[in-house]
């Protein structure tokens, strides 16, 4: 009787953490997927007079985003691999999606930001990070595909300083000189910032199936063109690498990416071809001055919106992560369980589920 009170315990406090998360701020918004915990991006527009949230990446299936690491030449990827155990939780101005295995811990951490001499959050920086449990050293690779699909239906997939349009699969690193690689949209667009440090070591815009189906590099010769047939067609995504680092013993690699989000494809290219990288103190103030004009309008017009509270939707992990250990030493040591012991424990749950249903 005990193991099945404590199983049931345990399996209400899984449902409560898998919740998904929604977080928004100035433009943009993250939210979780509720089913796979996939992050998801948008961007605040206002389309005839209404206001609404639109998604940067492929919102179809979340899964078509993904992270995979290269952990001494052996290759995981996050979300799918049986090694790692998936979990998330609200951080301040974000979300933080953990997978952790028995000897490493990959951490994706995605924040609203105001980039490029905004006043409000128009943008996401990406931190992935890894933490080395073991007391050996590790050599460690990361590939992030990033489902960029707003200029797909246009017929303009990926936009660059020097080219506009980007028609065939090709390579992009540090010494190319590109300042930003835009995937443009009819209504938003997202601009991965590729001007300086923190950024990715190279970059591959490819067909999203190719570059999926490679297991870690980008193994296809680079082709014309965004299509395999006939299993994906017209479809674009980018690969973000960052080169092999040596993670100590017991330590820990941080990397980034910064995404700033823009509105109709047209405009925001020429935006950043007149304003990226702020040049002086004045443009950039002026930029800032835009940006927060732009958020005023787009949330004045939205109709029927829910107000969200950015901290009704966390539940205490401190809590959550205490109750969890006494749940796991409960059912190691079922047979000198007290009903006391059961009962403080069904309390504990009764407590975070009534924080969770005060935050809905």
């Amino acid at each position: 009787m005990k193991r099945a009170v404590i199983f049931l315990a345990m399996v209400v406090l899984l449902v409560e953490t898998g919740t998904a998360l929604d977080i928004r701020d100035g433009l943009v918004r993250i939210a979780t997927d509720d089913l796979t915990l996939r992050p998801m991006l948008y961007r605040l527009v206002n389309i005839a007079g209404k206001s609404k949230y639109e998604p940067l990446w492929f919102n179809g299936d979340p899964r078509t985003s993904f992270i995979t690491i290269s952990v001494d030449n052996r290759i995981y990827r996050m979300g799918s691999s049986q090694e790692y155990q998936t979990t998330q939780r609200r951080i301040q101005n974000g979300v933080e999606i953990e997978y952790r295995s028995v000897t490493n811990r990959v951490t994706q951490r995605i924040m609203l930001a105001a980039l490029a001499g905004s006043r409000v959050a128009n943008g996401f920086i990406i931190e992935l990070e890894v933490e080395n449990y073991t007391s050996r050293d590790m050599k460690i690779m990361l590939k992030e595909v990033c489902d960029t699909s707003l200029g797909e239906s246009l017929g303009n997939h990926i936009a660059l300083a020097s080219n506009p349009k980007v028609t065939d699969e090709m390579l992009l690193n540090a010494d190319s000189k590109e300042p930003y690689i835009v995937s443009p949209g009819e209504d938003a667009s997202i601009a991965l910032l590729f001007d300086a440090a923190p950024r990715p070591d190279s970059v591959v815009i490819a067909n999203w199936k190719r570059l999926s189906d490679s297991k870690f590099f980008y193994d296809s010769d680079l082709m014309r063109g965004f299509t395999l047939s006939p299993y994906s067609v017209n479809d674009s995504a980018l690969g973000l690498y960052w080169n092999e680092r040596i993670v100590p013993a017991k330590g820990v690699m941080k990397v980034e990416s910064r995404w700033l989000s823009g509105g109709p494809g047209s405009e925001f290219i020429s935006w950043l071809a007149q304003n990226y990288p702020p040049k002086n103190t004045a443009e950039a103030e002026a930029a800032a001055a835009a940006a927060a004009a732009e958020a005023e309008a787009a949330s004045a017009s939205q109709e029927n919106a829910p107000a969200v509270d950015a901290a009704s939707f966390s539940l205490d992990v401190e809590a959550i992560r205490a109750l969890v250990s006494r749940i796991d030493s409960a059912i190691a040591n079922i047979d000198s369980v007290t009903d006391g012991d059961l009962q403080s424990i069904l309390s504990e749950l009764g407590e975070l589920e009534s924080m969770a249903g005060a935050s809905n």
